[in-house]
């Protein structure tokens, strides 16, 4: 397998193909709807991210604890706080000795609304949303998970199909930075070289969108990673019947050195790890959709 085919179709490092690393895209809407990662693009998207560990055995009650949450998010994205929630649990890697095994994704539109959030979060009223056995859930709430860390990452860029609210398999890629590199080089890189051709297998229905994101918070030197692409799919049948990226790469960038755009790409980023996620529920699903995806 030559240099190009080993970096695009290498499965779970480069299948989307593509070179790193999800708040939870909506076409030509101007904020999240469904179980997507648009945010509004006339001001800068934000995404909190939480990431939780459930203990074994405990992933039930922990589902049932999300279910409580999720009625308060709604009340919140009523009240203009935020604009959408979602629930990912994590299916790769996985086992009981992961650092996390479920990821939640709150949506924001513009900086004020983030900010209002970070500074002056306040719970509604509970009595008027639960169940009395919902409020003793969430009263041991940190009993029942462990929020591992928390992360803010700003929305840079997207490309989506006609079924991008239809996505189940969420793959988080992961991004540091060589010597060489930096987040206006990568962010370059993945606009003017690997966008295209994440746009031209949307249209062939190889996935649902792709999406691009730089970490906000926390920063600092002691990071392991710092960008991310996010791909979305369908479900597990289009994720692994994606097949050979190659042909869309050499036909995007006809009369184009494929080395040359290669060696930009390593020189601006470092694909350091990837995550296979499920949605499993979020803020637009009915209770049923929901219970269909787990």
């Amino acid at each position: 397998m030559d240099e190009i085919e080993t970096r695009l179709y290498t499965p779970l490092k480069y299948f989307q193909p593509m070179k790193t690393v999800i708040r939870t895209v909506v076409l030509a809407v101007l904020c999240c709807l469904s179980s997507n990662f648009l945010t509004a693009q006339e001001s800068q998207g934000y995404y909190s991210f939480d990431y939780m560990k459930v203990k074994p055995g405990g992933h039930a009650e922990y589902l049932k604890l999300e279910k409580a949450w999720k009625k308060i998010h709604q009340a919140n994205i009523k009240a203009g706080k935020y604009n959408f929630w979602e629930l990912t649990e994590v299916a790769y890697p996985s086992g009981d000795n992961a650092e996390y095994n479920y990821v939640t994704r709150i949506n924001f539109n513009g900086a004020k609304q983030l900010a209002e959030y970070l500074q002056n979060w306040q719970l509604p009223d509970l009595s008027t949303i639960l169940t009395p056995e919902e409020r003793a859930l969430v009263e041991r709430t940190s009993d029942i998970r462990t929020r591992v860390k928390s992360e803010i990452w700003t929305h840079e860029d997207f490309v989506g199909g006609d079924n991008i609210d239809k996505e189940k398999i969420v793959v988080f890629n992961y991004f540091d930075f060589p010597e060489t590199g930096g987040r206006s080089e990568h962010f370059r890189v993945e606009k003017e070289i690997w966008k295209p051709v994440h746009e031209a297998r949307i249209k062939d229905g190889k996935m649902t969108g792709w999406v691009l994101l730089g970490k906000k918070l926390p920063s600092g030197s002691a990071n392991t990673y710092f960008d991310a692409t996010v791909d979305l799919y369908a479900d597990w049948e289009q994720f692994l019947a994606q097949g050979n990226p190659i042909p869309y790469f050499q036909k995007v960038h006809e009369g184009k050195d494929p080395e040359k755009l290669f060696a930009e790409t390593n020189a601006a980023c470092d694909l350091i790890r990837q995550e296979v996620r499920m949605i499993v529920d979020n803020s637009g699903m009915s209770d049923n959709t929901a219970a269909d995806k787990q």
